[in-house]
């Protein structure tokens, strides 16, 4: 849309009476309104997007505006796919308001009065993606306090949305009746104070309501008789969930949000799972005897059997047979780079569960695993899998720093670092000797742009465990990253020693040589990374090798072949579009390419957005359409929230040159060079040869 900024003062009224602006924000048009004050779609003009303004009852409290300050602030940390993202909160004209992310769809509650009440199994879809929310609102030491319909949105992809956290309840009332009564547990009517439980009931009677339309007896005194009186359609385990979740005694509902949502999980996957009394795995007082007297003897070695029994009952294990599966599951996640290997390992980690699922460890590796298989495919939905088998681990051993480790990679990863550090350094100090615990610390360390933290925390991983192939190939990540490309070069070359046959480090080897533009040594290491492994980083690093080498017709053929194992990765589909744009024979596929890359992106913002990178490619995409409508506005944010990255400048320049706006590419560019970016890669950019004839281009790229 056209920039609607106003010289309409803070708080103006238009003739009509309503409001037109608030502090920067302009207002677009009035979605509601409700005790708590009023809810606007607005114009935020400092990053030039539409953002859903709430402002709370005129109030000269100012310990108003300091409680909302501080709940927004610890919400702002909260990021989950499931979860509406709050970008800020003010004060003006003594109303106190906050904004956040603008969701197109509908509520549930809007939902249930057009259409009914929903079948079982899409109540229990919709139960599981809230309750992953909740899992994370809780995992940051929050209550949301106000779960009911209305609060949660279908947004038009078909994802479900949680909204509202304590924000805009009115302040002074007591926080303890805060919430809508029809949701609320039993003891907060009587004056309890809310808790992780008096959330789980309110989502317990979403459920119901989604159900059935109507509210439990104890809320509504039109309804009678038990759920399956109301709905005698309902599955036996779905009507257990919901009782078991709106259950009067606090302590029978279930213990948190991700048992609630392994519960549902359950159901879906079409199994009557009902979850087991927690049962925390301990070392038996006889073992712990034996132990001791066979110090006492001078340390004799236990027979095989003995110890391998021992071993597995420390480890939680109900006999020797699971732990040797949960061991042979483990190494196949050590040995991820084998294409195949970590699938394989979710699977032998689910029979493992499936025989002993009070195996807190092997819950803890389903863990890892789902998450590297994130990793390797992008595929979000398995992120909140990861997040419910850590969350099952926990419950059976909170001293357990392997599912610590897990949980911070995750929060790390998906933009909570300061949640996912907490859970990092909670995993040191429960061993202090992992080499895991320093490496999933060093990629923190880099998402915090620490560098020297990261490096020496991942050397310690490599002093802890120096014959494994993992920590110098991931310290060379991080001296990728830094820049500093010899080191880097040095550590792939012993994680290249280390494991020969790893298509992952050659992968890695490549990057070092592409970043110092020496595209043939590139396309060598990369080609030998799909040999011993064709995957979709390989194939589509190896294309983008090509593409800068002018050989377009090979990289369409490779990123064909990327884009065909992970469909879900904008970066390649936007070079498959520019090596079809410059071959003769595919000019006619680039447009194609381009708005896959743009629906990818589009998609992957919703989880990340704020990710200046994203932004940046996502305005290049539509700069190739051309669409400088949409384009404009994304370039103009990215270079806002990054405005001293080297690549988001460079791709913002190259994007400002499709435009045809010369004067605003080369101030990009230029600023890209001093930044770090590689002069030699920018000679090579295709779009940029009528640039670099230029008169006022920068000399080191003529």
């Amino acid at each position: 849309m056209d920039d609607p900024t106003t010289s309409l003062t803070a708080g103006s009224f238009g003739p009509d009476g309503e409001l037109r602006t608030w502090g920067p924000f302009r207002i677009v048009k009035k979605l509601g309104q409700g005790s708590f004050g009023e809810v606007y779609r607005a114009w935020d003009p400092t990053l030039e997007r539409e953002v859903a303004l709430k402002l709370l009852q005129p109030s000269g409290d100012s310990d108003d505006y300091k409680s909302v300050l501080r709940e927004a602030r610890l919400i702002a940390r909260v990021r989950h796919p499931n979860i509406v993202s709050v970008y800020g909160v003010d004060r003006h004209d003594d109303r106190v308001g906050f904004w956040s992310e603008l969701i197109d769809g509908k509520t549930l509650s809007s939902l249930i009065d057009t259409q009914g009440p929903f079948s079982p199994t899409e109540t229990a879809l919709i139960g599981v993606e809230l309750a992953s929310a909740l899992s994370a609102v809780h995992a940051a030491g929050l209550l949301h306090r106000d779960i009911k319909t209305s609060n949660a949105m279908r947004e038009s992809g078909g994802r479900i949305r949680l909204l509202d956290f304590g924000l805009s309840h009115e302040h002074g009332t007591g926080i303890a009746f805060a919430g809508t009564p029809h949701y609320m547990a039993p003891e907060l009517l009587s004056g309890g104070r809310p808790s992780v439980a008096s959330d789980i009931y309110a989502l317990g009677v979403v459920l119901y309501h989604l159900a059935t339309g109507r509210y439990p007896p104890e809320h509504e005194a039109s309804t009678s008789g038990s759920l399956l009186d109301l709905r005698p359609d309902l599955p036996p385990g779905f009507v257990k969930v919901v009782e078991t979740a709106t259950d009067r005694d606090p302590k029978k509902r279930y213990a948190s949000a991700g048992a609630m949502m392994l519960a549902l999980s359950g159901l879906i996957g079409g199994e009557n799972t009902e979850l087991k009394p927690r049962i925390t795995r301990r070392v038996p007082r006889w073992l712990i005897g034996a132990g001791l007297a066979v110090a006492l003897l001078g340390g004799a070695a236990l027979t095989p059997p003995v110890s391998r029994f021992i071993e597995s009952k420390r480890a939680g294990a109900g006999s020797p047979a699971l732990y040797d599966s949960y061991l042979k599951a483990q190494e196949l996640l050590v040995r991820y780079d084998k294409p195949g290997n970590t699938e394989k390992a979710v699977e032998l980690f689910q029979e493992t569960i499936a025989k002993d699922p009070q195996f807190p460890l092997a819950q803890a590796g389903l863990g890892r695993a789902y998450w590297r298989l994130y990793l390797n495919t992008s595929n979000v939905a398995l992120i909140p899998k990861a997040l419910a088998a850590c969350d099952q681990a926990q419950k059976l051993d909170k001293q357990l720093a392997p599912v610590q480790v897990t949980m911070g990679m995750i929060h790390v990863g998906t933009g909570q670092v300061d949640l996912g550090m907490q859970e990092l350094q909670q995993a040191e100090r429960l061993n202090g000797n992992s080499p895991d615990v320093y490496a999933a610390l060093s990629g923190g360390y880099q998402r915090q742009h620490r560098m020297a933290d990261a490096k020496a925390a991942m050397q310690k991983a490599i002093d802890l465990a120096p014959t494994d192939w993992r920590w110098p190939y991931l310290l060379a990540s991080v001296e990728i990253e830094a820049g500093e490309y010899a080191a880097a070069e040095g550590h792939v070359r012993e994680a290249i020693q280390i494991s020969p046959d790893n298509g992952l480090a050659y992968y890695n080897l490549g990057i070092v040589f592409l970043r110092q533009a020496r595209y043939a040594d590139a396309q060598t290491a990369l080609e030998k990374a799909v040999q011993f492994a064709p995957t979709f980083r390989a194939l589509s690093s190896l294309g983008s090798v090509l593409l800068w080498e002018g050989k377009y017709a090979e990289a369409a053929t490779n990123i064909s072949r990327a884009v065909q194992l992970n469909p879900l990765d904008d970066r390649a589909w936007g070079n498959l579009g520019s090596a079809y744009q410059r071959s003769p024979d595919a000019k006619d596929k680039a447009r194609g390419a381009f708005l896959r890359a743009i629906e990818v992106a589009e998609t992957a913002r919703k989880n990340t957005p704020g990710d200046p990178r994203l932004i940046a490619n996502l305005g290049a995409y539509y700069a190739q359409l051309p669409n400088a409508e949409r384009s404009l506005p994304l370039l103009r944010q990215a270079i806002t929230l990054a405005p001293d990255n080297p690549d988001v400048l460079f791709t913002v320049g190259v994007a400002y040159e499709t435009l045809g706006r010369r004067k605003e590419a080369l101030k990009s560019i230029a600023k890209s060079l001093d930044a770090g970016f590689s002069p030699e890669t920018a000679k090579r950019t295709p779009g940029l040869v009528a640039l670099r004839a230029d008169q006022d281009a920068p000399a080191s790229i003529k």
